[in-house]
């Protein structure tokens, strides 16, 4: 399990993001049915039922959020000061939509504030392997265009650079990524890489 550096020194939650091989090994309480959206729930207790969401945020202690993915970002962020926590599951779609400062949004609902807020962004699909169509780049504002790369083998998206800026631009001032490709790197699932596994990964953040 990798736990972001800039969480370390926060005795107040864990946190973390596991492999393919850790996460059947450690199964999460419960998950999102996960629908590529700008939808954020927030969590007074654990839930009994299957949530249709793209983000979860909580103040309340022993509620492990999980996201899984394959190939899209799983975003971890931390109140330091108000202890307020969220994770989101940030495919393109999702980031284009807006899941990222949804989940920043429903967090101040409850008292952070954006200074205080940090941010982990775990394994995921990077440029070197994120080849998109034209018309994918099409969707874009024209301002956004330098986050696409041509070449003669095609188009390719730098998802990273992407969900930093988005960050960035929502007011957050502490990010960290964690430099893993999914389609490369064979110790994580790859939906690129294996569209027939379903097999996917977890990242989780709990407050203590």
């Amino acid at each position: 399990m990798i736990t972001p550096t800039s969480f370390q020194d926060l005795d107040f939650i864990e946190a973390g993001f596991y492999d393919a091989k850790e996460s059947l090994e450690n199964p999460p309480p419960f998950l999102m049915n996960q629908v590529h959206s700008a939808d954020v729930t927030i969590l007074e207790k654990a839930p009994q039922t299957t949530l249709a969401c793209d983000a979860l945020v909580t103040m309340t202690s022993e509620v492990q959020l999980t996201i899984k993915t394959a190939d899209c970002a799983p975003v971890l962020f931390v109140d330091t000061k108000k202890r307020i926590i969220g994770a989101a599951h940030a495919g393109w779609k999702g980031a284009f939509q807006g899941i990222l400062e949804q989940t920043i949004l429903t967090m101040i609902s409850l008292g952070a504030h954006c200074e205080s807020i940090k941010v982990a962004i775990g394994p995921h699909l990077t440029k070197e392997h994120f080849q998109v169509s034209d018309e994918m780049r099409a969707l874009f504002p024209k301002t956004e265009h330098y986050f696409f790369e041509e070449s003669t083998r095609g188009i390719y998206f730098d998802f990273t650079a992407y969900l930093c800026h988005r960050l960035t631009r929502a007011g957050i001032q502490h990010i960290e990524n964690v430099p893993i490709d999914t389609f490369a790197n064979n110790a994580y699932n790859s939906y690129r890489r294996e569209a027939l596994n379903p097999q996917r990964q977890f990242s989780f953040i709990t407050l203590k």
